[in-house]
């Protein structure tokens, strides 16, 4: 089960948050700050968001990846390996000579995902998707949900980066936490930090659909939030859901901060949920 999300509001949001990208890039003076917490200057930031605008743009169209992409692809034994690996690989070839070349590679390549939603109406169909493994695939909203996950994200890196203010548009990030989440979770449970856990989350993005994760014997699987009974309700600002979900913010200091709520028969499992997921 993948919490369908609303298809203008993610186009809406991919705009939006690539447009401020391009702004902040272009009014830079330089990309080569550190990225705070990332191994990244701000530089492969905005590299790292090319390859994912472009390669989703074939994606979502449905063509035969280039070849710069496929002898790209990394390798791994799990989904955050093959990432990683992924990432590591384009990083090294794609560079910028300074902020307006990054910035206008950053137009080129977001401008080409938004055409490709605008051409290809089926959001439904599902579509190869090797660099996060061998014979996976991600339906079109999931990828235009993470598309702009993406975004919210490595914005908040950038803007870290380039020593600016962040900036968090609570609109995109619910927009897109949700299929997000409900997608990609089950594909990220950490065999260690979930090793004998046993336990039902009902997550709920404030103003946004909520659903129910379940895990057990090292797997989850994401179903409909039907009125069942869990172990936990965790309730979320979607900006705080991406940022804890990316492990950019500890889910402690969301609580603090009123972004975040834990509640229901165990409510000490709110805490536990951020181990549970291995990212890349």
């Amino acid at each position: 089960m993948i919490v369908e999300p609303d298809r203008d509001a993610l186009r809406a949001a991919l705009d939006r948050e690539s447009r401020r990208l391009i702004d902040r890039v272009r009014a830079s003076a330089d990309m080569d700050g550190a990225a705070p917490g990332l191994d990244w200057t701000a530089g492969q930031v905005v590299a790292h968001l090319c390859v994912v605008y472009r390669a989703f743009a074939l994606a979502v169209r449905g063509d035969s990846y280039t070849e710069e992409i496929v002898a790209n692809l990394g390798t791994g034994s799990t989904l955050p390996e093959v990432v990683a690996s992924t990432n590591a690989r384009a990083l090294a070839v794609v560079t910028f000579p300074g902020p307006r070349e990054a910035a206008d590679g950053l137009r080129e390549c977001a401008d080409e995902l938004l055409a490709a939603l605008d051409t290809n109406p089926d959001f439904q169909a599902a579509r190869p998707t090797p660099w996060y493994g061998a014979g996976m695939s991600r339906t079109v909203a999931t990828l235009t949900a993470l598309s702009v996950s993406e975004s919210v994200v490595h914005g908040y890196d950038l803007a870290g980066a380039l020593r600016t203010r962040p900036w968090l548009d609570e609109r995109s990030a619910a927009a897109a936490a949700p299929t997000v989440m409900s997608a990609m979770l089950p594909l990220l449970v950490d065999p260690h930090g979930a090793r004998g856990f046993t336990g039902t989350y009902e997550v709920r993005i404030r103003q946004a659909p909520r659903f129910v994760l379940s895990l057990d014997a090292g797997a989850a699987q994401a179903v409909p939030a039907d009125g069942r009974p869990v172990d936990c309700v965790l309730s979320l600002s979607g900006c705080d859901a991406l940022l804890v979900g990316f492990h950019r913010r500890r889910l402690w200091r969301a609580m603090a901060a009123g972004g975040a709520l834990a509640y229901g028969r165990r409510p000490w499992l709110g805490l536990r949920f951020p181990t549970l997921f291995k990212l890349p």
